[in-house]
């Protein structure tokens, strides 16, 4: 039976779910959207606008609805995790989502409300925690722990024993040396190649990557 699953946002990672979904045929069906940008009734692929992010805790008064959050980007990613707490929503409301598409391990542990995408792999012993987004492509290597809320876009390479703070992001076609921490709500920029650690809230980019931008 069908379980009906309501999206957070209807931006770009909204059409990466919403592929997900339909990959599993037989396991969810999308009820519609929340969004503060778009009005009530509007439709987006088809589907409704429910509402707004608020609407979200009177909508969870249907015991089966689950939810998931698609907002989050290199420009909102430390907002992510703020975004799932203003709903209101206890953690097991959230559905963790894997396409059919993707590798995952039997060893590796899965957070509420992450997402893994078509394409990725992910190796054993990798601990994701709750609301973590692994974009089409993505490699993340064995003994990795990634933080709640942390995004890997497409196409990125995480190697083994890495660790990736909270509310961090790691930009498309990026490379992670092995054993290297990314700190909470860092940024790691298109295509950079990680060699050392990165500090929280910092912003780095290039090959071997450097600091653009500390943060707090």
């Amino acid at each position: 039976m069908q379980r009906p699953l309501i999206i957070l946002g209807t931006g770009g990672n909204a059409l990466d779910i919403l592929d997900l979904v339909e990959s599993r045929p037989g396991s969810w069906r999308v009820a519609g959207f929340l969004d503060d940008a778009r009005p009530e009734g509007d439709r987006v692929a088809g589907l409704p606008v429910l509402g707004r992010l608020a609407e979200a805790r009177r909508l969870a008064e249907d015991g089966a609805v689950a939810f998931v959050n698609a907002i989050g980007s290199d420009a909102s990613h430390r907002e992510r995790l703020a975004i799932v707490a203003g709903t209101g929503l206890a953690p097991e409301r959230f559905a963790t989502l894997v396409h059919a598409g993707a590798a995952v391990s039997s060893r590796a542990v899965l957070g509420p409300g992450t997402c893994v995408h078509h394409g990725a792999s992910v190796a054993g012993n990798v601990v994701a925690g709750a609301h973590v987004g692994i974009g089409p492509g993505a490699i993340v290597g064995h003994d990795t722990v990634i933080g709640d809320g942390a995004m890997l876009a497409p196409g990125c390479v995480v190697s083994g024993f890495v660790r990736l703070g909270r509310s961090c992001y790691v930009g498309a076609g990026s490379a992670l040396r092995q054993r290297v921490a990314i700190g909470e709500r860092a940024l790691v920029g298109l295509g950079a190649v990680v060699l050392r650690d990165v500090p929280a809230g910092a912003t780095v980019v290039g090959n071997p990557a450097r600091t653009l931008r500390m943060g707090a």
